[in-house]
């Protein structure tokens, strides 16, 4: 697969040689993103800025892409800071560290040849065991060089990507976002369509593991099925079922997910914090509901309106026999549009491991564009 991307981007820059390097089509843009977060655990004050669970950053990020010749620049650099209100606002970041940092974290050329597509450089991907996550005051992304093909079988596109790194560190961010979390993920996927019902279909070699992920939709019904058969130990998987429909003018989404008590999970590769099964909440996320073991279910109520304000209220409760624990969450969730900012508050009371650990959080972010 590394010998087809590199074929495909010495053939591309190839071409970029024959033509004049004429620029064109040049877009800019920004964005600035709040992050705020407080709880009242053990009974404390959530307004308290010395409470442990009080976090919060600023993102400011400015993007850019252009046309050079037959090839697309993209670029954008991302600044996060805390502005200095550690201990006055919040006790802590919300990721890395205090220190304000400025790190470039897309930075890749694309160029398409016929029916192919060749991505090279930092970005952002969106596979079922590898992706960027968007819950954060950042987003994590990866140094990897991606090949997508529409023309080699009809009405099939196939997708190969070698992905050597990512910027995450946990659920976190690595120093000044280098790309130092070392992945050698391989990837192929295929996603076409059998008799008019949607398949698509994942495998990965990462660390001499390998996942396989299926997903449909059938009649409304979206189905998952995963495998990973680790370099040793015993072969997990994981399937999932999930739907939506209106009830009385509102939307009803409910899922369902289950995961072998194999010692195997299906979290982000990059995080082991997300998961693409559609069971996961804020807190009660992939290493709860991804986890060995886990069976969850999840209802959520959304499109009901006041006074401009979009709410939505979710539940889940998550049985996990390899950890012999329960974990349930239960979210209200509004969001609205001041004066051009996007604004989304959580409200989440979250159950671990008994009631002695029930406790209420509170987020909210915060975005403009510019």
């Amino acid at each position: 697969m590394k010998k087809i991307i590199k074929l495909s981007v010495a053939a591309a820059l190839a071409a970029t040689a024959m033509n004049a390097a004429v620029v064109d089509n040049v877009k800019l843009d920004g964005k600035a993103r709040l992050f705020y977060e407080t709880n009242n655990a053990n009974g404390t004050d959530m307004l308290d800025a010395e409470n442990a669970g009080t976090k919060g950053q600023v993102l400011l990020t400015v993007g850019a892409s252009a046309d050079v010749g037959p090839i697309k620049v993209n670029l954008r650099n991302s600044t996060l800071t805390t502005m200095g209100l550690e201990h006055t606002v919040v006790k802590a970041p919300q990721t890395s560290t205090a220190d304000t940092q400025n790190y470039t974290d897309i930075a890749n050329v694309v160029a398409t040849i016929g029916g192919t597509t060749v991505v090279v450089g930092k970005q952002e991907l969106n596979t079922p065991m590898c992706f960027t996550e968007g819950w954060n005051i950042h987003r994590n992304t990866f140094d990897a060089n991606v090949l997508v093909n529409k023309s080699l079988i009809s009405g099939t596109t196939l997708v190969f990507a070698d992905v050597k790194s990512t910027n995450a560190s946990g659920a976190g961010l690595t120093y000044n976002g280098a790309f130092t979390t070392a992945l050698n993920a391989e990837m192929m996927a295929l996603h076409t369509t059998v008799a008019n019902t949607p398949v698509n279909a994942y495998y990965y070699e990462v660390g001499g593991e390998t996942v396989s992920w299926y997903d449909t939709k059938i009649a409304g019904i979206s189905a998952i099925y995963a495998q990973k058969d680790p370099a040793s130990g015993a072969t997990g998987s994981a399937f999932a079922v999930s739907g939506s429909t209106k009830v009385a003018g509102l939307n009803l989404f409910a899922a369902y997910s289950s995961v072998s008590d194999d010692g195997q999970n299906f979290t982000n590769y990059a995080t082991d914090k997300k998961t693409k099964l559609p069971t996961q909440a804020v807190y009660v996320d992939g290493q709860n509901v991804a986890n060995s073991g886990a069976d969850t279910w999840k209802i959520k109520l959304s499109g009901m309106k006041i006074a401009g304000i979009n709410l939505a209220i979710q539940h889940i409760s998550c049985d996990d026999s390899d950890l012999t624990t329960k974990a349930t969450e239960t979210d209200i969730i509004a969001t609205t549009k001041v004066a051009g900012v996007a604004l989304k508050a959580l409200l989440m009371q979250n159950e671990e491991a008994g009631s002695a650990n029930k406790h209420e959080k509170f987020r909210v972010y915060a975005n403009y564009s510019f």
